[in-house]
This record gives C-alpha cells, sequence and structure tokens, in this order.
C-alpha cells in the first residue's frame, strides 16, 4: 500500500475494518437495532426508513460475504489447503538467494529481509548501492547459465541451500521496435525471462525434495499492457509471468511439492532508474506511482506469510489490468485511451534516464554469452 494517502489507503482501511467479516458483524447488528427500533413509528416514512434500511443492509452483507468468500476461495486453491508454510527465520535454515538485489526494489527488499537473517545471497553485476548488513553479494551475470551454477556452489558452500528464490533482476531499453536491434532485444530478454529460468532450475532440487521454500517472480504491469516502446521488456514480462504460472503447476503435478509457495507480484511506475524513463501518472491519489519500499513491504509480506499470491498493484492497476487480455478489444482500447499509454514512454523521456542505469546496461551489453 503506497506510503502517502491515496485511494489504495482508502480501500485498505474499509476493507480492514467495515468490509471486514467482524466488522460488517457489528455494523450489521447496530444497523437492524436501529430498523427495529424505527419499526415503532407507524407513519409511512418511518417504515419507508426501515426498508431502506433492512434493504442495504443485507447487500452490505451479501458484498463482505462474497468478497471474503473470493478470498478463502483463491487461498485454498493456490496454496492447495488453508495451512501457511512459514519462513523459519529463527532456526537459520532458510538461505536466500535474490537477482537484481544491489539497488531499487531489490535494494528495499534485501534491506527488509537482511533483519530476518543473515543468510542473503545477492546476485547482481554491480555491488550492493546500500550499506549492506547481513548480505552475501556475488557478482553474477545472473542470465549466463555457466556463471549462475559457479556462483550457486559458492553459495551453497558458504551459506547452504536456498530455500527461497526471487527473480527481480530486470532492464528495459525503451527503444521503438526500429531503433531496436536484435541484440539488445535478445538481451533484455535474457535478463528479464532466462535468468529466472536459470536460477529455478539451478536451485530448485532441493527446495521440490523438502517440499518447503517459496519462489518469487517480478513480472509488471506489462506483463498485461502493451505499450509502445517497451516490446521487448513487454515481451519479456509476459514471459515470466507464464513461467511463474507454469511452475506453480508443475509444482503440484510433476513434482509432488505442493507446500512449496509461488507469489508473483506486477507492479506498474516505480520510482527507480528504470522507472524514470517512464512519465508520472496524472494523479497521485488515484494512479499513484510506487517507491521501492512500498513494492519490497509487499512483496516481504506475501514471503513471510507462507502463502502464495498474484499481487497487482496498486489498486487501480489490479482492477484494471488482469482482464485486459480477456474483454473485448474495445475495453483495451478505453483503457489505452483514457490511460494515454501511447505517452508513457517518449524519446524526451527516455533520455532522462539516469546516468548509473545507462552504465549498468552498457556493463551487461558488454557480458559475452557462454
Amino acid at each position: 500500500m503506497p506510503g502517502t494517502f491515496t485511494i489504495d489507503t482508502v480501500v485498505s482501511l474499509l476493507d480492514k475494518y467495515p468490509f471486514s467479516p467482524a466488522g460488517a458483524t457489528v455494523i450489521s447488528l447496530l444497523l437492524w437495532n436501529k430498523a427495529r427500533q424505527l419499526s415503532a413509528y407507524e407513519l409511512t416514512f418511518g417504515q419507508w426508513l426501515k426498508d431502506t434500511a433492512s434493504a442495504r443492509t443485507k447487500a452490505y452483507l451479501a458484498w463482505v460475504f462474497l468478497k471474503t468468500l473470493n478470498r478463502v476461495v483463491v487461498r485454498l486453491i493456490i496454496n492447495r489447503g488453508w495451512k501457511r508454510d512459514r519462513p523459519a527465520w529463527t532456526s537459520g535454515k532458510e538461505v536466500i538467494v535474490i537477482t537484481g538485489g544491489a539497488g531499487g526494489i531489490g535494494g528495499a527488499l534485501v534491506d527488509l529481509l537482511s533483519k530476518k537473517t543473515n543468510k542473503v545471497a545477492v546476485l547482481d553485476l554491480g555491488p550492493p548501492t546500500y550499506k549492506a548488513r547481513n548480505v552475501n553479494y556475488y557478482k553474477c551475470d545472473v542470465s549466463s547459465e555457466k556463471q549462475v551454477a559457479e556462483v550457486a556452489k559458492q553459495i551453497r558452500s558458504d551459506l547452504g541451500h536456498p530455500t527461497i528464490l526471487i527473480n527481480n533482476a530486470g532492464i528495459a531499453r525503451g527503444e521503438t521496435i526500429m531503433n531496436l536491434s536484435a541484440q539488445q532485444f535478445m538481451k533484455t530478454y535474457k535478463v528479464n525471462t532466462l535468468a529466472a529460468f536459470i536460477i529455478i532450475k539451478e536451485f530448485i532440487p532441493h527446495i521440490i525434495k523438502t517440499n518447503h521454500g517459496h519462489i518469487m517472480t517480478v513480472a509488471s504491469s506489462a506483463s498485461y499492457a502493451s505499450i509502445p516502446q517497451l516490446s521487448e521488456y513487454a515481451c519479456s514480462k509476459s514471459a515470466v509471468l507464464s513461467l511463474h504460472e507454469v511452475l506453480s503447476s508443475e509444482l503440484i503435478h510433476r513434482y509432488n511439492a505442493p507446500r512449496v509457495r509461488t507469489s508473483v507480484i506486477c507492479p506498474t511506475k516505480v520510482q527507480t532508474n528504470m522507472g524514470q524513463a517512464m512519465e508520472d501518472h496524472p494523479s497521485q491519489f488515484w494512479t499513484p506511482v510506487l517507491t521501492p519500499q512500498e513494492v519490497a513491504k509487499e512483496m516481504f509480506a506475501l514471503i513471510d506469510s507462507g502463502l502464495s499470491g498474484h499481487k497487482v498493484m496498486p489498486l487501480y492497476a489490479s482492477l484494471i489490468l488482469p482482464s485486459i487480455r480477456a474483454l473485448p478489444e474495445w475495453h483495451r482500447f478505453v483503457v489505452n485511451t483514457a490511460g494515454k499509454t501511447h505517452e508513457t514512454i517518449t524519446d524526451k523521456r527516455n533520455a532522462s534516464i539516469m546516468e548509473d542505469y545507462r552504465k549498468k546496461l552498457a556493463e551487461q551489453d558488454e557480458n559475452k554469452d557462454d
């Protein structure tokens, strides 16, 4: 939930109190008691007030019931039961691997995780941009199967077998299809999608064997919405969302590891170096720009909950994006037109990407494929 006052803040408070089962019960009892008092009036107006209060109370209860039922069913399905499988922080058995953890969203998440355990392995090309505490940094091109295999041996020797995998590494170019080379397209695809596959395949055997762990994927709003000048990014993020879905299914139907949790998070614009290439949202209240700390907080909450999850944030994105491919084309047209998605990335805005992000892309481009 965004830290500033936004519609997400309002909905979160409503969801926590009046729209919760306990809150709805208390409010309904108060309303019914009031309606009973109104029945003492023989006037038509008094009867109308009673009937109106009763009808609205029933509608209110029905809404809370359906909302709660939906959450219960979703939890039962994606977790194959109700029971949580929380990380065993105090035992020291949890070993975390996070890609792209040197800064941005990854860095903010590492800060939270390092308060729970000293077994955090950060895989990135550059060293952490923050003061690392309880963090182990491994320089690695995560799109290279050879480099990941070598680093994996070192991690197992230093920390033990990883139990929590966070595929966070991601890059974008912000170029039109005509200005994008095939090499640049594939480099983005390798970092955003292939790297996640490599990390999962390298570490998942032990997770399956113990039937315990959590695999988190950082996708994007671009997994659903394809906008100009994000061809390679949108393709790679759609693919990594599919990878998450296939993995979730295989853990149950192929590997018999139903207690292994999987989660995916799909944020819109985040205040990171990469996000600087995108135009700011018009209304911070209705369409807030997220901070790395806000996204990291949601990611940590998912991991700490011991439950699988699919989080699209902020609120407006969760209401619109997941259905955009299922509804008729006019729905996409309305969303794109109203949201001015064709203006999200522009050459002028793209030129404002910070220098350290350009250097990071250049460094990744210089890495030789194995």
